[in-house]
């Protein structure tokens, strides 16, 4: 009796001993340096989720360094990044810093169970079908159908101006140019006709028009605290709660309707290769690529149906909202504009001698607008920030040393498993250690200079974060930069555009993407109204 009580006794005190020793020996993020939270129940979520976009990373960069110890909502430990090598790392290493499953359940309800919303082995086969789509072959032969969109805004513009005194007038940037957006997404994705910008819209294409904004601006109290908690509930019964909640209504809405477009174009598009007809939109091609895969590696029209709401997302929304926040940078800067507009006509009198159009293979000898576009890209990305989560306890390199509470200068930060991670795309795309000290400007010039060299690649273009970089790199990317660069040839080339007095009031509002947002007119979405003339050629 007395030998077990004197082994009972011992096991507690080793398993006492070996609690203590794993709560003194784990991972810690105590000693790197952070902002005060401003509140028990947000912790600094709040003031980073309301914020205008890149305020709160601005001020965080400059004084703690890339690498940011945040509170959340009841004290739970949060890593914001913006440090280059630092992404870098989590970009290449992708698999090992997995999405959020909160922030997949919620993502769900806007993709599916697609490309943006799996991982792993799942996430490495749908991504090996899709490649075949979205090359760089691929995206350039959709130059002319961007173009062709982008005549259409030209076109209404025209006749509109004509009609109009002085030949002035002041148009909506995103609504114009979501609307040609979406026709370009759906003639160059699906082969298919919104007729958008003609107002012939149905109740799909309805159901995407400032989606972001309407479903995702000015999260309350109440939604930051859930979305933090989130974490400790299970993840299917995370999807039943956001499919269930009327206050995301907007995403069920679009969900039901896209699940209808996307059956019967998916019907179409078998039907029509079944007979040996061949397109060359994304659709067809992933259809084709899917059908020549192992049947056990297919995607089945579940997942082909969540890659198509993806495309159209990131297609649509993101793009038409990177060339309204670029056309805005050019109105500010009527010269940058005008130098702009120069290279254009330069290069249209070229091409015209050979009887046709600017393509994409002209846009090579363009440098003035391929920097334009890395501009607009780095200082106005859409998606500003992106979540990700630790799968082991790991050391994260720095591009540079922080100093830590303890005054200790470190290159590296230890990182316990589980930790929720913020991205900070923003704030890597206006550091001004690896742009310089007019990082915050809307500058073309920077791209221009030769010596311009860094020592940590970040991302798939440019060097930039604005796509993703690694596994998760946004697999459409030569995708949105042909049809930015398409958009800024014929509007730029054919008007000039001014600010009006609204634009003085316009903010940069988190939305998932940053919207451009009037202030006191949230419910009126996006706006950026623009005074647009006739733009002068040289004779």
């Amino acid at each position: 009796m007395e030998h077990n009580t004197i082994v009972s006794g011992s096991i507690l005190i080793g398993l006492i001993l070996y609690i203590v020793y794993k709560r003194l020996t784990r991972l810690s993020l105590n000693d790197i340096p952070g902002p005060a939270p401003e509140s028990v129940w947000l912790g600094s979520m709040g003031q980073l989720g309301r914020s205008l976009v890149g305020k709160v990373d601005a001020a965080w960069l400059e004084k703690y360094g890339g690498v940011v110890h945040l509170k959340g909502p009841f004290g739970q430990d949060l890593l914001w990044v913006a440090d280059g090598r630092a992404l870098s790392f989590i970009f290449n290493q992708g698999y090992n810093f997995p999405k959020t499953n909160e922030r997949v359940a919620f993502d769900t309800l806007a993709t599916d169970y697609g490309l943006v919303t799996t991982d792993g082995d799942v996430h490495k086969r749908q991504r090996k079908v899709m490649q075949p789509a979205f090359g760089a072959p691929e995206s350039k032969a959709l130059f002319p159908i961007f173009s062709r969109c982008a005549e259409s805004i030209s076109a209404k513009w025209r006749d509109q101006l004509l009609d109009s005194s002085g030949q002035v007038s002041v148009f909506n940037m995103p609504t114009w140019i979501s609307n040609a957006a979406l026709d370009a997404i759906g003639e160059a994705a699906f082969d298919y006709n919104f007729g958008a910008i003609n107002n012939e819209g149905n109740d799909f294409s309805r159901s995407y028009q400032s989606l972001m904004v309407h479903a995702y601006s000015s999260p309350p109290d109440l939604k930051i605290i859930l979305d933090s908690l989130a974490r400790f509930i299970p993840y299917t019964v995370l999807v039943f709660i956001y499919d269930h909640l009327p206050a995301l209504r907007m995403l069920h809405e679009n969900r039901e309707e896209a699940h209808k477009f996307a059956r019967q174009v998916l019907a179409d598009k078998d039907a029509a290769l079944a007979k040996g007809h061949h397109s060359r939109d994304i659709l067809s091609i992933l259809v084709r690529a899917n059908n020549s895969e192992d049947a056990s590696r297919r995607m089945t029209e579940t997942e082909m149906i969540a890659q198509m709401r993806a495309i159209l997302l990131a297609g649509h929304e993101t793009t038409s909202t990177s060339l309204g926040w670029g056309l805005l940078e050019l109105a500010r800067r009527p010269e940058i504009q005008s130098r702009l507009r120069k290279e254009i006509h330069d290069i249209e009198a070229i091409v015209k001698l050979k009887g046709r159009g600017i393509n994409a293979s002209d846009v090579e000898n363009m440098p003035y607008l391929q920097a334009i576009v890395k501009e607009i890209l780095r200082l106005n990305p859409p998606a500003y920030h992106m979540q990700r989560c630790s799968k082991e306890d790991v050391a994260i390199p720095m591009s540079r040393p922080i100093i830590t509470k303890s005054g200790k200068e470190i290159r590296e930060v230890l990182v316990p498993k589980g930790t929720r991670i913020m991205l900070s795309i923003v704030g890597y795309n206006r550091d001004k250690t690896v742009w310089g000290a007019d990082a915050l400007e809307f500058n073309p010039d920077r791209w221009l200079d030769e010596k311009r060299q860094s020592s940590v690649q970040v991302g798939v273009y440019a060097n930039l974060a604005t796509f993703s970089g690694g596994v998760r790199s946004c697999i459409g990317w030569r995708f949105a930069i042909h049809e930015i660069q398409a958009f800024l040839i014929e509007l730029v080339g054919n008007f000039e555009f001014t600010p009006t007095e609204a634009c003085r009031n316009i903010r940069k509002e988190p939305c998932l993407i940053m919207a451009p947002i009037i202030e006191g007119e949230k419910p009126k979405g996006a706006q950026i109204p623009l005074k647009v003339t006739l733009a002068r050629r040289e004779t």
